[in-house]
C-alpha cells in the first residue's frame, strides 16, 4: 500500500539521505530504500511531499516526520546561518538538506565504525552488521535486513561480530557499547531527553573521559558529537572531522 506524507518545508531526499548522516539508504529503481525502526521503507519525492510504502501495514507518518525533523522551522535556520555569505551560498546549493533524527543505538554503532572511512565504506560495514546479525525483510523484491539491537549483538557475541570483517577494533568497541547498555551504564533514551544537557550527553557517551582524551571505547569527541546531533537532539553538538577542521 502506497501512502503520502505532506511536506510543506524544503526536503531534498537525494542530498539528505546520501550525504553521510545515515548509512542504510540505497537506490531501488525510482525509490530510495531504507530501514527505519525495523521497517523496510521505499520513499520518493512528489510535488506535495513524499510518497512511501513499507513492509508494514502501519501508518508511518509520525516516524517519518520525526526522522526528517519536519517540525523544525528550516527556513528560519537557513535565514539565521545565512548571515555568513559563504554559508548562504551553500544553503542555496544544498537547499532541502536536513538533519535526520536517527535511532540512537544504530547511529552510535555507525559512527563507531566511521573512522577513518568514507561514506561508501561505512555503508558497507553497517550493511555487513545488518546482514550478519539482523533479520531479513522484503518489499517488492527488495531484500534488506533489520539493524540488530544491542541485545541481539550481545547474543551473537564477539567472535561472530569479528567474523563479519569490520576491521580495526570495531567489533570490540560495538560489544563494549552493547554491554554498557545491558548493564544500565548507558541509557541512550535518557540522554535524548530535553532536560539532559549537551555536555552531560557527551561525557556519558565518552564514559566521562575528558573531551580532549582519546577514547578507549571507540567514542571520541567527534563520534560523540555526531551521535548527540543526529540521534539525541543536542543542537549544540558540532562534529569536527578532518574536513571541517580544515575549513575552520
Amino acid at each position: 500500500m502506497t501512502r503520502h506524507l505532506d511536506v510543506d518545508q524544503p526536503l531534498d531526499l537525494e542530498i539528505t539521505l546520501y550525504m553521510g548522516q545515515d548509512f542504510r539508504w540505497r537506490k531501488w529503481g525510482d525509490w530510495h530504500s531504507g530501514v527505519l525502526s525495523g521497517t523496510l521503507i521505499h520513499l520518493r519525492r512528489t510535488q506535495r511531499g513524499v510518497e512511501y510504502k513499507s513492509d508494514s501495514d502501519r501508518d508511518l507518518t509520525q516516524l517519518l516526520r520525526s526522522y526528517f525533523r519536519l517540525d523544525d522551522d528550516i527556513e528560519a535556520v537557513y535565514a539565521d546561518i545565512s548571515r555568513d555569505d559563504w554559508i548562504a551560498t551553500l544553503v542555496g546549493k544544498y537547499h532541502g538538506l536536513r538533519l535526520l533524527r536517527q535511532d540512537p543505538w544504530e547511529c552510535m554503532v555507525a559512527y563507531i565504525c566511521s573512522a577513518p572511512n568514507s561514506v561508501e565504506v561505512i555503508t558497507i560495514i553497517i550493511e555487513k552488521i545488518a546482514k550478519g546479525i539482523g533479520q531479513p525483510i522484503e518489499l517488492c523484491g527488495d531484500e534488506r535486513y533489520t539493524f540488530p539491537t544491542s541485545e541481539e549483538v550481545l547474543s551473537a557475541g564477539l567472535l561472530r561480530l569479528k567474523g563479519l570483517d569490520l576491521g580495526l577494533k570495531r567489533a570490540e568497541y560495538i560489544i563494549h557499547a552493547a554491554q554498557r547498555i545491558s548493564e544500565c551504564k548507558l541509557d541512550l533514551a535518557d540522554l535524548a531527553k530535553q532536560d539532559v544537557p549537551y555536555d552531560e550527553a557527551i561525557w556519558q557517551l565518552m564514559e566521562k573521559r575528558s573531551a580532549s582524551s582519546k577514547a578507549a571505547n571507540g567514542i571520541h569527541n567527534k563520534v560523540a558529537n555526531c551521535v548527540a546531533l543526529f540521534a539525541l537532539d543536542k543542537m549544540k553538538a558540532f562534529p569536527v572531522d578532518r574536513n571541517i577542521g580544515r575549513i575552520l
